[in-house]
């Protein structure tokens, strides 16, 4: 059950951070589904790419190879790690998904990699044969990795093999490795390195090559030295304010979207009956719910005084207050997961991943209200009561045997039209016995 909710929360991850990556635009995809002698020719090149670059790709799939004949772990499906450091030196067949500090892969991914974390390390001999999506604040690939999604607030160190695209936004890259096909970079520094040799012939840098086109927004233009873009070089100009304002609203709104799966993912783990309660506050107990948001803020705020006053009882009182401003932010939260389990039983939809959907759409409409005035003031005021009534509503009813099921009362009705049936069916029966005799 814990592996679905790891999963559910990784697949969001992957939303908000294709939100937060520059968006291919529609001409370019348009580009890409013709072919034009343009692209015959970069495909042409891609094919006669260099022996080095060949050697760099088949020494990483010997090494891979060499993994899997000599390694003693062996992982078969998905697996979802946590802790300070993590070290993958075993084989995975199937997806990873990581939250840590550090993260260092040494073996080969069947799957998708799915890592959050400070540092993410893709070494010499880890191989990822599908994509990887990472948020963290430093990212360097030394190995081979399919495609490349990541948000860096640092720097992404590309030393290694990306077979085919880059979706990066950072502020600082680096490329002394190799890009099979296109990228799409949001940097503030870029640095290509060029091939360079000692006195003996040594090489002492590798060149970066980027055997598609190079598409970058950077608040100014940066140098690209010669011969490292086998396609064309695309830079958009960032505007500081737009872009800071845009990157800001992106920001609230995953991390409002992200707060309400969790608190929900929460909920369904520890408490999936309040999940059911809800349906039945909103719907059965509103006056007690509106009354319990209002007064119990008000209660609590004036026991919190008295116990102030009191001095002795003063850590009680900070308690109290803690508590309040705790449940008053979790009553947002709360609020748009009631409402979505209210939508959810009106459209019949029991699937979790079905729910989730929903919710992050509920949970972005309730958003973009609160960013309204004076009607998003008002609208974030009354989820803000009824958060904290269904919330304690909830508590309170706990202990109460209830079926909470929003179909009880239809299950009921259709109960007692299928006995009525049977007892006219019984009838007749006993009528047609009776005639017969």
């Amino acid at each position: 059950m814990l592996k679905n909710k790891l999963k559910i929360i990784a697949l969001l991850m992957v939303i908000i951070l294709t939100l937060m990556i520059p968006i291919v635009r529609a001409e370019d995809n348009e580009a890409e589904g013709q072919t034009t002698n343009e692209q015959v020719t970069q495909e042409q090149t891609v094919e006669n790419q260099t022996a080095e670059d060949q050697a760099v790709v088949e020494g990483a799939e010997e090494q891979a190879t060499e993994n899997a004949v000599t390694q003693e772990n062996y992982k078969q499906g998905d697996v979802y790690l946590t802790g300070d450091e993590v070290t993958i030196d075993y084989i995975i067949d199937g997806n990873l998904f990581v939250i840590a500090n550090t993260v260092n892969i040494n073996s080969q991914i069947g799957g998708d990699a799915f890592i959050i974390a400070n540092n993410v390390f893709v070494n010499e001999s880890g191989y990822v044969f599908s994509n990887l999506f990472t948020l963290s604040n430093n990212v360097n690939i030394n190995g081979v990795v399919y495609d490349l999604y990541a948000y860096s607030t640092n720097s992404v160190n590309v030393n290694g093999y990306i077979y085919r695209d880059v979706r990066i936004a950072t502020n600082n890259f680096t490329l002394a490795g190799t890009i099979g096909r296109n990228a799409y970079l949001n940097v503030d520094n870029m640095n290509i390195s060029t091939a360079s040799t000692d006195e003996q012939g040594n090489s002492i840098t590798a060149q970066g090559t980027i055997y598609g086109d190079l598409n970058y927004t950077a608040k100014q233009e940066i140098s690209v030295p010669e011969g490292v873009v086998v396609g064309t070089t695309n830079y958009t100009q960032e505007s500081s304010t737009s872009s800071a304002s845009i990157q800001t609203y992106i920001l609230s709104l995953g991390r409002f979207l992200v707060a309400a799966v969790v608190i929900w993912l929460l909920c369904l783990w520890l408490a999936p009956k309040f999940l059911d309660r809800t349906n039945y506050i909103i719907t059965k107990k509103l006056p007690s719910t509106i009354g319990l948001g209002i007064l119990s803020p008000i209660i609590l705020l004036v026991a919190s005084a008295i116990l102030i006053l009191l001095e002795i009882t003063s850590t009680v009182a900070g308690l109290g207050l803690m508590i309040l401003v705790t449940v008053s932010i979790l009553s947002t939260f709360i609020f748009a997961i009631a409402i979505n389990n209210l939508i959810c039983n009106k459209l019949k939809v029991e699937k979790t991943i079905g729910k989730l959907g929903i919710l992050i759409l509920t949970t972005a409409v309730l958003w973009l209200i609160y960013l309204i005035p004076v009607v998003g003031t008002i609208i974030s005021i009354i989820s803000i009561i009824l958060g904290i009534g269904i919330l304690i509503n909830g508590i309170l009813l706990s202990n109460k045997n209830i079926d909470f099921s929003e179909n009880t009362s239809e299950k009921s009705k259709t109960e007692k039209v299928k006995a009525e049936k049977t007892d006219k069916n019984d009838k007749k029966d006993k009528k047609s016995k009776k005639e017969n005799k």
